[in-house]
C-alpha cells in the first residue's frame, strides 16, 4: 500500500533518534518498568458490541503481562452520544486515561489541551512504529505532531446486500458506477424489490460520502488555514442530487431515514434491517455487519466522478489524556495493541488494516472469510486509481459540520426546508462552525 519508515526516515522526522535498527523482533512489547503498586486506568471508546468484546480480549491480556496495571473500559454504541459523553467527562474533572479519538474531532480536542503529545514516546521507542505506514501516521499528525496512534486503516465504502441483489434479478453492480448510473441503478433496485426496500439509504446527510463527492469536483472540505473549501453551488448540488433520488424512489423516504442509522453500528441500521440494499460505511465495519445479518453482504467503491475522491482514512487513534497519572502506562498500552501478537490477533481488523508491516503479517494467516474480504478490498481499491491522499486536517468544528450536513439533509427530506434554502443553511452554518471553533 505504500512505503514505511526505516531508521533514517524517522530520525529525520525527529521522531526517534532512539529507533532500534531491528524492527518489532518477535512483534513483542518491550517489557516497561514495573510501577510501584496497582494502577488502574480507564479507556472510552466507541463502537459495535463486537469492538467491545475485541478489546476487553486484548486489555485483559495486557493485564495478563503487566499484572500491576489494569485497565477498564467504557464503550458507547451511538458515536454522536459518545463526544458528549466524553465532553461532560472532561468538564467535570474525570478525563479518561486512554481516548479513541477521531481524526475529525482531534484538532478541537489538541486545541483544548486535552490530549497528550507522544513524541518523547515514540522517540524513546516505548511506542515502537519502526514499520509503521506513513501514510497513516502522517494523517494522524495535528500541526506535525502525534497525539494519538492508529489503530488501523480504513476506504470509504458503498457496503451492500448481495443478497438482495441477486433476488432483485436486475443484472450484475455496474462496474465504473458514476453518480448518475447509481441512481438509475438504485431505482431499478426498489421497483424490483418491490417489498418496501429501498435501493440505497439516502445518505444526503452522510459526510462521509460528501466528502468523497467534494473530492471528486477536485477540492476539499477545508484549506490549509481551516477554513470552508466547497461553496455553496458545491452544497446545493449535493442535496439536489438526493432529492432526485427521492423522487425517483431511489432512496429510503427520509420519514424512515430519519429513525435509522442513528449510531452508525449494525443495531439500528437500515442495512441490517434490509430496508436498503446500498449504504456508506468504511471497510472495517463489514465484520460487525455482517454478524448482524443472514444476508451476505459485500463491498464496492462510492460512485465515481471526474477525479479521484476516496482516501485512506486513519479509521481510530488511541490518545492519551495531557492529565493522566501514568503516561509511561498508557505509552505501553498503546505499544501493546499495534506490537504484541496476541493484542494484534485479539484486535484484528475490526478498527481497520494494521499499520504495522508485522502485525500484517501475522493476521494473514488467520483472517476469516469476512476478514480476507476487508483485506482484499483494501488492495483492490489500493490499486485502483480511485484514491488521491487526504493532505488538509480536518479543523475544530469539523464535527458540527458533520452534525449540521444530517440534520439539514432531514430538513430537506421531509418538507421543512427548500434544496436551496438547506444549501445556504449548510454552508453559513459550516462557515460558522470552523470560525468559532
Amino acid at each position: 500500500m505504500s512505503t514505511y519508515y526505516n531508521r533514517r526516515q524517522i530520525m529525520a522526522l525527529g521522531l526517534g533518534a532512539g529507533i532500534s535498527a531491528f524492527g518489532l523482533g518477535a512483534c513483542d512489547t518491550p517489557t516497561p518498568s514495573s510501577p510501584a503498586g496497582p494502577i488502574s486506568l480507564n479507556m472510552v471508546f466507541w463502537g459495535s458490541a463486537t469492538r467491545d468484546k475485541f478489546t476487553k480480549q486484548a486489555t485483559e491480556l495486557f493485564h495478563q503481562s503487566h499484572p500491576t496495571t489494569t485497565i477498564t473500559s467504557q464503550v458507547n454504541a451511538n458515536f454522536t452520544d459518545y463526544w458528549t459523553k466524553l465532553n461532560t467527562l472532561i468538564a467535570n474533572g474525570n478525563t479518561p486515561d486512554l481516548i479513541q479519538m477521531d481524526m475529525r474531532y482531534v484538532s478541537q480536542y489538541v486545541r483544548k489541551r486535552t490530549l497528550l503529545d507522544l513524541t518523547s514516546f515514540i522517540y524513546n521507542q516505548t511506542i515502537d512504529l519502526t514499520d509503521f505506514d506513513p501514510m497513516l501516521l502522517d494523517s494522524s499528525k495535528v500541526n506535525n505532531t502525534i497525539y494519538g496512534i492508529p489503530l488501523g486503516g480504513n476506504y470509504q465504502t458503498y457496503l451492500y446486500d448481495k443478497t438482495a441483489l441477486q433476488l432483485a434479478d436486475i443484472g450484475p453492480l455496474p462496474a465504473n458506477m458514476t453518480w448518475d448510473i447509481f441512481k438509475a441503478y438504485t431505482t431499478e433496485l426498489t421497483k424490483a424489490l418491490g417489498n418496501g426496500t429501498s435501493g440505497t439509504a439516502d445518505l444526503s446527510g452522510d459526510i462521509t460520502s460528501f466528502e468523497v463527492w467534494i473530492r471528486q469536483r477536485g477540492k476539499e472540505l477545508y484549506d490549509q488555514n481551516g477554513k470552508v473549501k466547497f461553496d455553496l453551488t458545491d452544497a446545493g448540488d449535493w442535496y439536489n442530487y438526493w432529492d432526485g433520488m427521492r423522487k425517483a424512489n431511489a432512496c429510503l423516504p427520509m420519514s424512515i431515514q430519519s429513525k435509522v442509522d442513528i449510531t452508525g453500528n449494525p443495531g439500528d441500521s437500515s442495512l441490517t434491517k434490509k430496508l436498503v440494499v446500498f449504504s456508506s460505511l468504511y471497510s472495517n465495519q463489514l465484520e460487525a455487519f455482517q454478524a448482524a445479518t443472514t444476508h451476505q453482504l459485500a463491498m464496492t467503491p462510492p460512485p465515481i466522478g471526474s477525479v479521484p475522491g476516496m482516501y485512506l482514512k486513519t479509521s481510530m487513534m488511541l490518545s492519551i489524556a495531557e492529565t493522566t497519572k501514568y503516561p509511561t502506562e498508557c505509552a505501553n498500552f498503546a505499544n501493546f495493541l499495534i506490537n504484541d501478537a496476541g493484542a494484534v490477533k485479539a484486535i484484528g481488523i475490526e478498527r481497520g488494516v494494521p499499520g504495522s508491516v508485522k502485525a500484517r503479517a501475522l493476521l494473514n494467516p488467520h483472517l476469516n472469510e469476512t476478514q480476507q474480504a476487508i483485506m482484499t478490498y483494501i488492495n483492490l481499491v489500493s490499486e485502483s486509481g480511485l484514491t488521491r491522499p487526504k493532505e488538509v486536517l480536518d479543523p475544530p468544528g469539523a464535527g458540527t459540520v458533520a452534525t449540521t450536513l444530517k440534520t439539514v439533509s432531514q430538513d430537506i427530506g421531509l418538507g421543512r426546508i427548500s434544496v436551496s434554502g438547506g444549501a445556504k443553511e449548510l454552508y453559513t452554518s459550516a462557515q460558522k462552525a470552523v470560525m468559532s471553533s
